[in-house]
This record gives structure tokens, C-alpha cells and sequence, in this order.
């Protein structure tokens, strides 16, 4: 079993609101890359949320499935590692063979991508680690397998899994490099938000005139 980590509990300091909660052509900015998730050859996926948070920008149509449940981490406050170890921990409970971890708000992730790193893993289970690169630096999404999760459960604050997957020795790691930038980004401030909202509008209009 492959489960995905959905790491949604950031307090989005930085935009001064919950960013998840955000308009991105026509549905929350948290729903987008979830919906891509469930499209994917993952087993099940594990939503990592606050406690603080009503969970109002996880539309209707979502609830209603079995393919994912979320989980408030009580600890997401004291720093994204917390968020990443409850979700390797459901994981565990799960019985999972390897988790990917995906970041809520990078919203453009696709599902051929995803679906890569879950054949390249299904294909060769002695890897540790399998990753997908922008510019040759590892970025999410990151699937880990089961062998790396003690190591997981051992980060400490802020500290994310990207240590871990520099760490580790070439045999064990495989990297996919990627070229379409428009994936990785994220949206931590106003500004980001402001310039990805304006991308996807203008693609919208540009569809809508062919």
C-alpha cells in the first residue's frame, strides 16, 4: 500500500488568513492539488490539518468519498515536522509499504507525476527514496519508504524531509527531474497568490476564446 501525506495544517502567517481557504479559478486554493491526489494510483491519502481549522475549503463533493480522511495534528503549530510525523505515523498504522508527501498549498501537481514516482517505487522497493526536481534541487512531491520512517519520526521543528532525502546515497534515492516550473510553486504570501490567481485567469480567458 502507498499512501499520500497532504500536509494541511500550516498557520499561513505569512498571508495573515488561512491561504487554503483562497478562490483559484473557481475552487479553494486547498482543494486543487487534493482532487489531483485522488486521481492517482495512491491507495489512500491522509489529510494533515490544524485543529483551528473548520476545514470549510474541502468542498462537499470530497467528503463523500473513502479515499481519504483528514487528521488534526495537535502539534502542527510547533512546526511543519509535527504535521509530517502524525501523517507518517497514520501511515504506519495503515500498514503502509511507503508514504508521499505532498504540500497543500502547491496546487498545480500533477497526476502523471505523482503516478511516475508510484511506478518507479512499485518497480524497484529497495529504494529509500523516490523524488521529483526543479532545477535539480528535490522538491514535493517525495515518497519514502517504510525503512525511512523511524528517521521521519525523528525530526524536530521546522525541519522538513528534505535532510533526509539529501542524506541519503545515490543507490537509494531516485530523482525525476522535472521541467515545468508551474508545479512547484507554492503560495506563502499575498503576493504569490496575487500572481498565480492572475495565471490561472488568463489561461481561463485564453480557453475561453478558442
Amino acid at each position: 500500500m502507498i499512501v499520500g501525506i497532504y500536509l494541511a495544517a500550516g498557520q499561513s502567517k505569512r498571508m495573515g488568513r488561512n491561504k487554503l481557504e483562497l478562490p483559484l479559478g473557481g475552487e479553494s486554493l486547498g482543494t486543487i492539488a487534493l482532487k489531483t491526489i485522488l486521481q492517482t494510483d495512491l491507495d489512500y491519502t491522509i489529510v494533515i490539518t490544524n485543529p483551528a481549522d473548520k476545514l470549510t475549503w474541502i468542498p462537499s463533493t470530497l467528503v463523500n468519498t473513502t479515499m481519504w480522511r483528514s487528521y488534526p495534528c495537535l502539534e502542527a503549530n510547533n512546526g511543519q515536522s509535527y504535521s509530517l510525523k502524525c501523517g507518517v505515523k497514520k501511515a504506519k498504522e495503515l500498514g503502509a509499504d511507503a508514504a508521499m508527501v505532498f504540500l497543500a498549498d502547491q496546487p498545480f501537481i500533477s497526476r502523471e507525476i505523482v503516478n511516475q514516482l508510484i511506478s518507479i517505487f512499485k518497480s524497484n522497493m529497495e529504494l529509500d527514496i523516490v523524488t521529483a526536481s526543479f532545477n535539480h534541487i528535490p522538491r514535493p512531491p517525495v515518497l519514502f519508504a517504510k525503512n525511512i520512517f523511524p528517521e521521519i519520526m525523528r525530526l524536530q521543528g521546522d525541519q522538513g524531509a528534505r535532510e533526509l532525502v539529501r542524506g541519503k546515497e545515490n543507490g537509494k534515492r531516485k530523482i525525476i527531474e522535472c521541467t515545468d516550473r508551474l508545479q512547484f510553486l507554492d503560495i506563502d504570501q499575498v503576493n504569490d497568490y496575487l500572481s498565480i490567481r492572475n495565471l490561472v485567469n488568463k489561461n481561463k480567458s485564453g480557453r475561453g476564446t478558442n
